[in-house]
Parts: C-alpha cells; structure tokens; sequence
C-alpha cells in the first residue's frame, strides 16, 4: 500500500481528493496539508511513497516545493492543476501524472494505478542482486546499448526497447516481453540513446522509431502513438514538432 499525501491550498480540493483516494485499497492517506511547506516538512521525514500537489499555492506552489524535496528516494509526484498538462510541462518537473481540476473519480485513481505500477517495478530494481558488472563481452554499438544503474550495468539490445517512462528518479523501460527500472532520469537515459532512433515526445516518454505501428493526430497538437501491437503513448502539445516530423 502506497503512503500518500495531498497537498492544495483549497480545503473543499483536499476534502475531494482525499474522500476519492479513501475509496482504494492501495493507498494510505498519511496526511492532508494546505501548504507546500507542511507538505515538505512530512515528505522529507521519509516513507511517503506518492505525493498529490496542487500547483499554484501561495508563498511555495506546489512546482517549486517538488524542487525542494531533500528525501531520497524521493516520492512519486502527481499534479492536480486547473492548467493544460503543457504549461506544467514548461516547470521541468518530472511528474508521473497530471490531472486536471475538477478532478473525477477514475481519472485519480488512474494516477494511484500507474503509481502502483511504477513502485512496484522500482521495488524489483532495487531488489535485484546484479554483480557490478556483467556481460563484459558487450559494448556500446548500434544494436546493443549499455545502460549504468548504480553499481550495475543493463546490457539492452536497441531492438528490444520500446518506449521509456519517467518515474521521478526513476525510468521504467518497457522492452518486449519485460519492464525494467533504472535508477536514473529520463533525461539523462536520452543523452545515451541513438538519436535516430529514439525520440522524445513527452517529458515523461521517449519512444523507438522501429516500434511505432499507427499514429493519431489529437486535438490541441497531440497525438497517440501506437508501440508494437497494444500500446499507446501519448505525445504533449511541446514536443509536437518531433509529432510532425514523423508525419509529414
């Protein structure tokens, strides 16, 4: 059961989420601040595994308290805002979620679903015993990438990667037939990957151009990318030139 915490400035917000949250039976509500500064104070206690921030709150918003967190591993953060995922986007913060005020039932538990998920494959990764190094006859080539995390080494062929998730510290790499975490940021994952043939298309997704088997254009300059035989991946409106330079 994941450890939560909601934090807006607005009582009848806090009262909403936390009644729709009660109603899982994979989160514990731990607390329920009107203040990022509260909020931080409680986070950076250690054991909150997911926190739900407003984004605009008087004297620290709920971007700039994210940039603060001094707890590691630090907890996954979802925002609840009244502003187009894209403007959240621009703030640089690695959130799992963005859900938009008036918040609906399903689509908050949506987020506590994906942060189950995503805590439970980096539940796995820091689990596992790897020694420091391994496969030593592999190296970096264009089919085979190698990916450090921590003491360890992931030899990945490039073909098998379909799309890579951001998971805060995290990211999850969801290759056919398996899922993996690393303990390192997308941003940092994409600086290793081949350019060209890998793109970002979401602060939280980077996808293989050899997997994409369908595109659909969306309102307001997204679209969905169809991975393989079953998966989506939605784009943002800030990356929908890359949209468009796969297209046209």
């Amino acid at each position: 059961m994941l450890r939560a915490i909601v934090c807006d400035d607005e009582q009848p917000a806090i009262d909403l989420i936390s009644d729709f949250l009660e109603q899982s039976d994979q989160v514990e509500l731990v607390a329920r601040c009107q203040s990022a500064a509260d909020a931080l104070a409680i986070i950076d206690r250690g054991d909150i595994d997911l926190v739900f921030f407003d984004v605009e709150m008087p004297e620290l918003t709920g971007v700039a308290a994210a940039t603060q967190i001094n707890v590691e591993p630090k907890p996954l953060l979802v925002f609840v805002t009244a502003h187009p995922e894209y403007a959240v986007e621009a703030f640089g913060i690695d959130a799992i979620d963005y859900v938009l005020k008036p918040v609906r039932r399903d689509r908050l538990l949506k987020s506590v679903e994906k942060a189950v998920r995503m805590t439970r494959l980096i539940e796995e990764s820091r689990n596992r015993t790897v020694p420091s190094k391994q496969l030593d006859y592999l190296s970096d080539t264009d089919d085979v990438i190698k990916i450090q995390d921590a003491g360890s080494f992931h030899f990945l062929p490039v073909k098998d990667i379909l799309w890579i998730e951001a998971a805060g510290d995290y990211s999850l790499l969801h290759n056919t037939g398996t899922e993996i975490a690393v303990r390192r940021t997308i941003s940092s994952l994409e600086t290793e990957l081949p350019g060209n043939r890998f793109l970002r298309i979401h602060r939280s997704a980077i996808i293989s151009v050899d997997h994409i088997s369908e595109i659909r254009r969306l309102a307001k300059g997204e679209a969905e990318l169809k991975m393989g035989a079953d998966t989506w991946v939605k784009s943002s409106r800030s990356y929908r030139d890359v949209i468009a330079g796969l297209i046209d």
